[in-house]
């Protein structure tokens, strides 16, 4: 019985970390028609690490996403506004204005893609959504070629070492791992 608590005292931590780890999914970057910040980050993150992409050249034109909240703002509309005052010329920028999960995102960005004749986007989320995010927009948009471009694993973002000790973590890991299962099973997300 000791060894046995030993044992799984030192491999839970192990175990967590790996499974965390599993809600990763970074690709090497590669040119592509647009650059895709997905929505739901309220420090701005993603919208961060699509304007530097697009700075570097990675992509010419930049897709933000928002929805509709109090007194008429636009969440989208304050991305845009982020977005271009890193840099990148409002021309440049989209906003999907109804983007309440991941799947309507994708179904969003495959009409946009679409209409505008590209085939290929770099999406930009945080590190634990980012292999969700890639597995939606493949199954909503499989026409086009989707990269993943997660945030670094560094503070303030998450970071899968240990999350079950951060509260702030321990939200984001343990909602992603039911929408993993809401998304498997065809619901909202």
């Amino acid at each position: 019985m000791g060894a046995a608590a030993v044992t799984l005292y030192f491999l839970t931590p192990l175990a967590l970390t790996a499974a965390a780890r599993r809600l990763m999914l970074t690709d090497p970057l590669v040119p592509a028609d647009v650059v895709i910040a997905l929505g739901g980050d309220a420090r701005c993150m993603r919208e961060r690490g699509a304007a530097d992409l697009y700075k570097r050249g990675f992509a010419p034109r930049v897709i933000v996403s928002g929805v509709p909240c109090a007194w008429g703002i636009h969440t989208g509309d304050a991305a845009k506004r982020y977005v271009t005052s890193l840099g990148v010329p409002p021309d440049d920028i989209l906003v999907l204005r109804k983007s309440w999960n991941t799947r309507l995102e994708a179904i969003d960005v495959a009409g946009v893609m679409r209409q505008n004749g590209w085939h290929s986007a770099i999406i930009v989320t945080s590190p634990f959504h980012s292999r969700r995010a890639l597995y939606t927009f493949r199954r909503y948009a499989s026409e086009f070629t989707f990269y993943s471009a997660p945030l670094p694993t560094e503070p303030p973002e998450w970071q899968p070492e240990r999350w079950w000790s951060r509260r702030g973590d321990m939200g984001f890991t343990v909602r992603e791992f039911f929408a993993w299962i809401n998304t498997l099973v065809g619901g909202l997300r």
